[in-house]
């Protein structure tokens, strides 16, 4: 008998400490938290977000919040997803972008990873008449799947490069004295207008003349990122801008080759086409030796 209550013993240590590794801590010494930190992960988040996959909301609202509570898990990864004062029933659209968003750093407790509980405030300022360019175009993934599929209906070759795109080419120029060459082109609906510019230059001044731009960037606070695209350490730079148009987005992508300066702009009056067409730009264009 004492054996058994031995084994029983033994057996209730045992489950017991699985269920402290395995418990969800609600205080620890070094939270969880976003790699990239909060504000990028929160600008994610928004970039992700569709307001319009949850119940309508009143043109009189003009700002929603609510609190998104969650756990992390030991490996980064996010469960149990609850939508705290969810007045408007977003909690299915918030747990569909959840699943796109990078893990985060788990948190730590006496040395070890460990699950830990976290609460996300959200306020959204809302304004139903907004017309600006961060309204959303496709509001769910069969409308964006769509308009991605369209915009491989078109394929354009030039001397320098080739392109997949819902788009023709409107115009090229040529500059002796700049030592330019230039084309202008623009989607079907006219909604995307691409400016594509190759400068003859030596690789090592074209490499200065990108840091230039990063200095011009960074001096009026524009987004800009450094990738390697296509073998080459190129520049993209997003902002807005006024146009005759209206507020228009652009994203620029500055590419230092052994020959040229080329110089790769997008622009939209809309942030999400933007983005979207964008990223499939980089996909799609390759350039010709």
């Amino acid at each position: 008998m004492q054996k058994i209550l031995s084994l029983v013993f033994i057996l209730l240590i045992n489950c017991f400490s699985v269920l402290a590794q395995d418990q969800v801590h609600g205080f620890v010494q070094q939270k969880a938290r976003p790699k990239e930190g909060v504000q990028v992960f929160m600008k994610q988040f928004m970039q992700e977000f569709n307001i319009n996959n949850g119940s309508a909301v009143p043109k009189s609202v003009q700002q929603i919040s609510f609190r998104v509570k969650f756990i992390v898990e030991k490996d980064g990864s996010f469960s149990n997803i609850q939508v705290v004062d969810d007045v408007y029933h977003f909690e299915r659209e918030i747990k569909r972008v959840f699943n796109l968003m990078p893990f985060w750093d788990p948190a730590m407790h006496d040395g070890n990873l460990v699950r830990s509980s976290f609460t996300l405030p959200v306020k959204i300022n809302y304004d139903s008449s907004n017309t600006s360019t961060e309204m959303i175009m496709f509001a769910n993934e069969n409308q964006i799947n769509s308009y991605l599929q369209s915009l491989n209906e078109q394929k354009i070759e030039t001397d320098y490069f080739t392109l997949t795109c819902n788009c023709s080419i409107v115009k090229s120029a040529a500059n002796d004295e700049l030592k330019t060459e230039e084309y202008f082109i623009a989607s079907q609906d006219d909604k995307v207008l691409y400016n594509i510019v190759f400068k003859d230059l030596p690789q090592n001044i074209a490499i200065e003349e990108v840091q230039k731009v990063k200095a011009e960037a960074q001096a009026r606070q524009a987004e800009f990122k450094e990738i390697t695209y296509l073998g080459y350490n190129a520049l993209v730079v997003a902002f807005k801008s006024q146009t005759n148009e209206g507020e228009s987005e652009f994203q620029t992508m500055f590419i230092p080759t052994e020959k040229h300066l080329v110089a790769v702009a997008l622009q939209t009056t809309n942030k999400q086409l933007t983005r979207l067409t964008f990223n499939h730009l980089l996909k799609n264009f390759k350039l010709k030796n």
